[in-house]
């Protein structure tokens, strides 16, 4: 018998002999699954902070309206059903007989609260939420309201938690917890959702520990009584963990580790190929950028661009630094994303003496110095490639000094648009190449969600209204079309460089099965221990 179980039975439950021995037994089977990761949850504020591994963990505590099936199709979550009422009114409705934590009902004014608290300044969610509006139609029902048509919306709110209203507004959260500004909130150590799991500990950095919700209205595929979640930055040490049996599971597996776990008895592997794809930006927008010493802007020659393009050997990284666990790419949008387009998706040969000649016809036959940001605990072996592309790019003259930096640090500094050269990941929460269009390609407007990750500060109106329309059509064959084409130009004018699409791999005991969604999202209850 599960401890949920006995849990939900201990209220009014006079013990016999026999039942106390039942309980003691139950005790001894409790089940504890540790989980191993490169880095730890940003926050325990939902609309704070939009990196996969704080959205993870927080997906264990808080749940949206809507979620994915194990084929990645929509599903009902704290909503059964919704629909387009009106070209720009989607109704959803509510599950009812649903909790939070702390015993309060959900109801359709927690809905209207967290949409609203996710369009504030401090929150990195507003892409998704930017000119919604909610009317409470009952308790459990509400009507979300377009600024224009969006057949992604259901897609877009599957990424919003829902908050409890009064436990929020009582502890002083109203809005989001502001990380840029090192701003300490409640909701950054505290959390009260109505997910799977409570949080009961939190030491950032350290360890953050859950216990199952004994009153979750939702299936499990099974009853892992408690969740201990720890950040360790050392891949060898991390990996070492898991072999001497201090983790049940790792999420953040290095590829040069996967070969030796693959040999180990007792630990078996999960992979699939994620809508990641990693790449490098520029500061497409500054006369004088303050991370560069040369003459003018050379990133915003696009001869510049495509000659870091030519003289990154993408075969070797992916052979030496990823062993494999990559696939070369020449977009910024990974397979299986609508909008992606095989066509358009080969990468340039190396060519070293092409790109010299490129920088020439620039105007920089010697090359110049900059500065490359780069996180070392966000991606896979990112700060390792990074220095790869430092030792490539010195080949055709370029003397790059290599910043890197905890993701904590990192992301800050690339919202700040304090930068002047960067490595990207990105992947579509929804898989569809709209998010990256209007987050990464749009004139920054934090307002309306547009360019909010748009860190090389490139702005073209024309372009603008090129990715509204496409976001705006309903027909989705036309639409699909139109977000090609897109992607075709931006590809063409090289306003990134493309370096791969990442695998994902976890690792784990024979005794665990944990299947690997291709967003990097643990789905906990999907999660089994034996």
């Amino acid at each position: 018998m599960s401890g949920r179980t006995l849990r939900a039975r201990l209220a009014g439950l006079v013990l016999t002999s026999a039942a106390a021995l039942t309980l003691l037994a139950g005790a001894a089977d409790a089940k504890t699954l540790r989980i191993g990761a490169q880095a730890d949850a940003g926050t325990m504020d939902p609309q704070a902070q939009n990196i996969q591994t704080t959205i993870t963990v927080l997906s264990w505590i808080y749940e949206p309206l809507v979620t994915r099936d194990q084929q990645m199709a929509k599903a009902p979550m704290l909503a059964t059903e919704w629909e387009q009422t009106g070209d720009t009114t989607w109704r959803f409705k509510l599950r009812e007989g649903v909790t939070f934590h702390d015993g309060a009902p959900f109801t359709a004014e927690d809905v209207k609260f967290t949409i609203e608290r996710s369009q504030a300044e401090t929150s990195q969610f507003s892409g998704y939420t930017a000119g919604l509006k909610v009317e409470v139609v009952d308790d459990h029902t509400v009507d979300v309201i377009t600024a224009k048509p969006d057949p992604l919306l259901p897609d877009r709110l599957a990424n919003i938690p829902i908050m409890d209203k009064e436990w929020t507004e009582a502890n002083g959260a109203l809005k989001p917890q502001d990380l840029k500004s090192g701003e300490e909130s409640y909701t950054a150590l505290h959390a009260n959702g109505t997910g799977p799991y409570t949080l009961e500990s939190r030491q950032p950095d350290t360890k953050t520990v859950l216990s199952i919700n004994p009153d979750y209205w939702g299936e499990m595929a099974d009853s892992i009584d408690t969740i201990e979640f720890m950040p360790i930055s050392s891949d060898p040490t991390r990996v070492a963990a898991l072999l001497s049996g201090e983790l049940d599971l790792v999420i953040d597996v290095p590829s040069q580790a996967v070969a030796r776990l693959e040999a180990s008895p007792g630990i078996k592997l999960e992979q699939v190929d994620e809508f990641r794809t990693v790449f490098f930006g520029f500061d497409l927008a500054s006369d004088d950028p303050k991370y560069v010493e040369a003459e003018g802007n050379p990133f915003k020659k696009k001869d510049v661009r495509e000659a870091i393009s030519y003289a990154i050997d993408r075969d070797a990284i992916i052979k030496t630094v990823m062993r494999g666990l990559a696939s070369k790419t020449n977009q910024i949008l990974a397979p299986k994303n609508n909008g992606y387009d095989a066509a358009l998706d080969e990468a340039p040969a190396y060519d070293p003496e092409k790109a010299k000649a490129l920088l020439a016809e620039a105007g920089y036959p010697n090359g110049f110095a900059y500065t490359l940001d780069c996180p070392n605990n966000r991606y896979i072996n990112d700060e390792q490639v990074c220095k790869t592309l430092v030792t490539m790019l010195s080949r055709i003259g370029l003397d790059i000094t290599l910043n890197a930096m905890p993701r904590a640090q990192y992301f800050p500094k690339l919202w700040e648009r304090d930068t002047s050269a960067f490595m990207m990941g990105f992947n579509s929460p929804f898989a569809d190449g709209m998010y990256a269009l209007e987050t990464m390609l749009m004139t920054r407007n934090d307002e309306a969600g547009e360019g909010i990750y748009n860190y090389n500060q490139y702005s073209d109106p024309a372009l603008d209204e090129k990715i509204r329309a496409a976001r705006d059509e309903l027909d989705a064959a036309k639409r699909t079309q139109m977000m090609k084409d897109i992607y075709a130009e931006i590809t063409e004018a090289e306003l990134y460089v493309p370096l791969y699409n990442q695998v994902l791999v976890y690792a784990m005991k024979d005794s665990v099965s944990a299947p690997v969604r291709p967003d990097n999202w643990l789905e906990i209850r999907w999660v089994t221990m034996d």
